[in-house]
C-alpha cells in the first residue's frame, strides 16, 4: 500500500458525495477503484461484477463509483476529472489499481497526470483515450436522440453500437433500463450529458507518459469505441488487448475471456 500523496489543487465548486458500492473484504491488503461508464441510472456496480473475481482473488477490495455522481452543472470533462482527483487523493489510502469503463476509463486516463497515480496499476475497459470526429458524431447522435425521441430510443441506438455479435454461454443478459419512470427526465439528462462529456477527449499525453503497468481491453467488434480510439505508451508494461466476438462491453459479452486477460495482467505484474 502506498502512502498518501499531496492533494491536487482543490476544486472550487462543492460536489456531492460520490455514489459507491464495495466488493471484497474490508481488510484486504490492496484497494482497487473502478469508475463506471455512462448509465442513465446507477446500477450499484453490477456492470463490473462479472469480471471482479481476478481482483478479489489477488487480494483487492473493490470500490465501484458512479462516475457521474461527482458531476456538477456546467462541468466539462476536465472539471469532472479534477473533482475525482480531489476525492481520490483525499482518501486514507492510494489505489493500488485504477480501473474505468467507457467514460470511467476516459476519466482514469486523464487522472494519470497526477503523480500519485503512478504507483497504481491501470485497467481500462473500452475507455477512449482520444475521441475523433467519428466517435464525436456517433456520441452526439445518441445524446441528441434523448431530446428528440426520448430516452428509450436513445438507449436503443446506444445498444446497437455497443452490442457484441455473440454472447458467451453462461453470461448474464444485459440489463436494460426500465420503461417510463418518475425519474425518466433525470435519467435522460444523465445519459446525454455523460455522452457529451467525451467530445474531443484526448488523454494521449498522460497515457504515453504513465510509468506504471496499463492494460487496455476492448471488444474487437465494437462499433463505438474501437482500437483506433485507444492509445498506450511505448513502455513494455503497456498492453492493448482485443477480446474476440465482443462489442464495447467485453466484460458482458465475453466475461471469461475478459477475466482471463485481467488475471494474466495482474499475474504478470505480481510475478
Amino acid at each position: 500500500m502506498t502512502s498518501r500523496p499531496p492533494h491536487p489543487e482543490p476544486v472550487r465548486d462543492a460536489a456531492p458525495a460520490p455514489a459507491a458500492a464495495v466488493l471484497g473484504e474490508p481488510d484486504a491488503p490492496r484497494h482497487a477503484v473502478v469508475l463506471a461508464p455512462v448509465m442513465p441510472r446507477w446500477d450499484h456496480g453490477a456492470f463490473f461484477r462479472q469480471v471482479a473475481e481476478p481482483l478479489l482473488a489477488s487480494g483487492h477490495r473493490i470500490t465501484l463509483y458512479d462516475t457521474l455522481s461527482l458531476r456538477c452543472e456546467g462541468d466539462d470533462l476536465k472539471a469532472l476529472v479534477d473533482r475525482w482527483a480531489a476525492h481520490l487523493a483525499s482518501g486514507t489510502d492510494s489505489p493500488d489499481l485504477l480501473a474505468g469503463n467507457a467514460l470511467g476509463g476516459a476519466v482514469v486516463q486523464a487522472l494519470l497526470t497526477h503523480e500519485w497515480t503512478h504507483h497504481s496499476k491501470v485497467l481500462l475497459l473500452s475507455g477512449p483515450t482520444v475521441a475523433d470526429d467519428e466517435l464525436n458524431t456517433e456520441l452526439e447522435r445518441i445524446a441528441a436522440a434523448v431530446g428528440t425521441h426520448g430516452l428509450s430510443t436513445a438507449l436503443h441506438l446506444l445498444e446497437e453500437v455497443v452490442s457484441g455479435p455473440a454472447r458467451e454461454p453462461g453470461s448474464v443478459p444485459r440489463q436494460r433500463t426500465p420503461g417510463p419512470a418518475p425519474d425518466e427526465a433525470a435519467a435522460g439528462r444523465r445519459l446525454s450529458t455523460g455522452l457529451r462529456l467525451l467530445h474531443d477527449a484526448d488523454a494521449r499525453e498522460p497515457v504515453r507518459d504513465f510509468p506504471g503497468p496499463l492494460l487496455h481491453l476492448y471488444g474487437e467488434q465494437s462499433r463505438l469505441v474501437q482500437a483506433k480510439h485507444l492509445a498506450t505508451g511505448p513502455r513494455p508494461r503497456h498492453h492493448l488487448v482485443g477480446i474476440p466476438q465482443a462489442g464495447m462491453r467485453p466484460h458482458a459479452d465475453q466475461p471469461a475471456l475478459t477475466r482471463d486477460a485481467v488475471a494474466r495482467f495482474l499475474g504478470a505484474e505480481e510475478s
